[in-house]
């Protein structure tokens, strides 16, 4: 398993994380499956909170780089949708 923590965006911490995972289907390559949690004040801070992030219909990816970095896209994307609410 691969983490990356990236921050701080608009004040909030990103914390990527990406899976390998078997193959769905035997004979197909495993899969890596992305998560991401979100903090506000530092990636350590005991008020994070996690939340399902819409990946657009992509929850599986082929490479950690990839599941990294849409996990990462989506947190940003909900970032930014949350604070135009408030």
């Amino acid at each position: 398993m691969a983490e990356r923590v990236t921050g701080p965006y608009r004040g909030y911490y990103i914390s990527a994380a990406a899976r390998l995972t078997p193959a769905p289907e035997q004979g197909d390559e495993p899969i890596y499956v992305g998560t991401v949690n979100v903090a506000q004040g530092g990636p350590d801070n005991v008020h994070r909170f996690e939340t399902m992030v819409d990946l657009v219909g992509q929850q599986r990816f082929a490479t950690e780089d990839d599941a990294l970095g849409q996990v990462e896209e989506a947190a940003r994307a909900y970032i930014d949708r949350l604070l135009q609410n408030t």
